[in-house]
């Protein structure tokens, strides 16, 4: 396999999409789809992202992707959440390190919609990827400094469609009401995510 996947492999870690509770009966019913098999499907989403965001993501050619991170605290999603206040009942879906073996994969090492990010293929990125910045826990020295931001932003973009097979857990904010939705028997795991996500730590581990 590629680099980037065997990577992940001997780090035992896998993939991270993170988006709001109320699409997740949705996603167990038809899968993880991009932006542009959601609007040719009709579907109801509640997004997170501005409609702005979304027409960029179009006018780059980034709807027809599921865009995945390697890390949860993923710059942006941290702002929705704690500053936007546009992601308010998130949820985390962890995907197998497995759909990087799907054709058509495109990576980057910042976020996709900056201007200046390109879309690799696996190998020809691997070099520039610091795993060490983009698992850091981010804290007081480390989470506003462009490398780290880049790091933790980097991107795996998958085509169209990733099927819940692929989802090893969904971690749900505590206190959302899940137990009515079939789960398929995907490992379902509450937490307090939005604290998580939304704060930094100091080195001594207090918040920042």
């Amino acid at each position: 396999m590629g680099k980037i996947y065997d990577k992940l492999i001997e780090l035992n870690r896998g993939l991270v999409h993170v988006t709001e509770f109320n699409n997740l009966e949705s996603i167990l019913e038809n899968g993880l789809l991009s932006l542009d098999e959601l609007e040719n499907q009709n579907m109801e989403v509640k997004y997170s992202s501005s409609q702005d965001s979304r027409d960029i993501d179009k006018h780059w050619g980034l709807s027809k992707y599921v865009r995945l991170a390697y890390t949860p605290f993923y710059d942006m999603i941290s702002a929705r959440i704690g500053y936007y206040k546009t992601l308010k009942n998130p949820i985390i879906l962890l995907i197998s390190a497995e759909v990087l073996k799907f054709t058509g994969i495109k990576f980057t090492n910042k976020n996709a919609i900056c201007n200046d990010a390109i879309l690799y293929d696996e190998d020809e990125i691997f070099d520039t990827l610091d795993f060490e910045k983009i698992y850091l826990p981010r804290d007081t020295d480390n989470y506003n400094l462009e490398e780290y931001k880049n790091a933790r932003q980097s991107e795996i973009l998958i085509p169209q469609k990733i099927d819940i097979q692929y989802f090893n857990k969904i971690i749900i904010q505590t206190g959302i009401q899940y137990k009515s939705l079939n789960v398929y028997n995907i490992n379902i795991m509450e937490y307090d995510i939005i604290n998580w996500l939304s704060i930094w730590k100091n080195k001594e581990g207090k918040n920042g």
